[in-house]
């Protein structure tokens, strides 16, 4: 007979291994015979979760300007249209203007003379409304719209699980949860498996693995010191046998599978 033994898990990203970010989080399965030889399968399921909308919309990963290969780095935080412009003209030259058409939805910059925007050497274009080229003039608008959108959707990786899921922006195919961004900023985004979509476990000698959470490029996001919160079930699969052995190692790790 088949029977299935669950295990709940409930972790978090108090104690991760890159400090503030709180994106790169050692889990560790205590007291877990995987290995165990009545054992046919073994899953793993995301109950529920609870995670900060608590990063940055200009952020490490995008917050670089480079006008005449002179570097600008825009101080990390949350801005809207007005507020950039402001810091944006703190840190460039003086001369520089930068104004916005609530029509459009684009930024125009201007200088006294002609200027080069380093398009490809920045890391700020899609929050200012840059291509993938070179800008050179006095007065440039840029090509596309502004954008203080949060990052759209969250991505929870793991290679434990073997899932061959597939990224299509950074190639990654260890992804067992991709959470969608939908509350306001500083607010909870909370997730229950409706579906209960679950995986299985191929390594069954395994006894801690490392969730690492992402953008959709890969770049490790940011949670500026403000913990998530995970609810995994383990379900263990395994044959009900009557205990034969005479073994006392044995038929204590065969009673703990009952």
């Amino acid at each position: 007979m088949i029977k299935t033994k669950i295990r709940m898990f409930n972790i978090s990203s108090v104690n991760a291994s890159n400090g503030s970010f709180k994106s790169v989080v050692n889990v560790t399965l205590p007291d877990m015979a995987f290995h165990h030889e009545h054992i046919n399968n073994i899953y793993l399921m995301i109950d529920h979760c609870e995670v900060p909308n608590s990063f940055y919309i200009v952020n490490y990963t995008n917050n670089v300007l480079v006008i005449d290969s002179i570097t600008y780095t825009v101080p990390v935080g949350n801005y809207n249209v007005n507020s950039l412009i402001t810091v944006l003209l703190s840190i460039l030259p003086s001369g520089f203007t930068i104004t916005y058409n609530s029509i459009t939805i684009k930024y125009t910059f201007g200088y006294t003379s002609s200027f080069t925007i380093n398009t490809v050497d920045s890391t700020i274009n899609s929050v200012i409304g840059l291509g993938s080229s070179n800008l050179t003039g006095s007065s440039i608008e840029l090509p596309y719209l502004v954008n203080f959108l949060p990052i759209p959707r969250l991505s929870f990786h793991s290679t434990f699980l073997n899932t061959n899921n597939y990224s299509s922006s950074d190639g990654s195919a260890d992804v067992f949860l991709c959470l969608q961004n939908n509350v306001g900023q500083l607010s909870t985004i909370n997730y229950i498996n409706q579906t209960q979509t679950q995986y299985l476990v191929q390594e069954k000698s395994i006894t801690s693995f490392t969730i690492t959470v992402t953008n959709d490029l890969g770049q490790l996001i940011n949670f500026n010191n403000i913990d998530w919160y995970m609810t995994f079930l383990l379900k263990v699969e395994y044959v009900d046998k009557a205990i034969t052995n005479t073994n006392f190692n044995d038929i204590i790790r065969q009673q703990t599978l009952i």
